[in-house]
């Protein structure tokens, strides 16, 4: 979440309100517009970092099984032999 996401939300918000006291349709629309416009990229982003996250901890949890694998794979070596 940028605060550049969320001042192009706050703007979206003034035009519209200002589109609806003054009666200028065409502004209310295009500032309802920019709210969800700048409220489509914040909640881009935060998947994208939840998606980062996610792919860095399966990265991690790989690491761990593998090390666990390998683990087990010397320890029947050493029984065998």
């Amino acid at each position: 979440m940028s605060l550049e996401d969320k001042i192009d939300q706050l703007k979206g918000a003034v035009k519209e309100g200002v589109g609806k006291i003054s009666g200028d349709v065409k502004a209310e629309k295009e500032g309802a517009a920019e709210q969800a416009t700048a409220k489509a990229k914040e909640v881009a982003e935060d998947a994208k970092k939840a998606a980062e996250e996610a792919a860095e901890k399966a990265k991690e949890v790989a690491g761990n099984v593998k090390d666990a694998v390998e683990g087990t794979i010397d320890g029947v070596k050493n029984i065998l032999n």
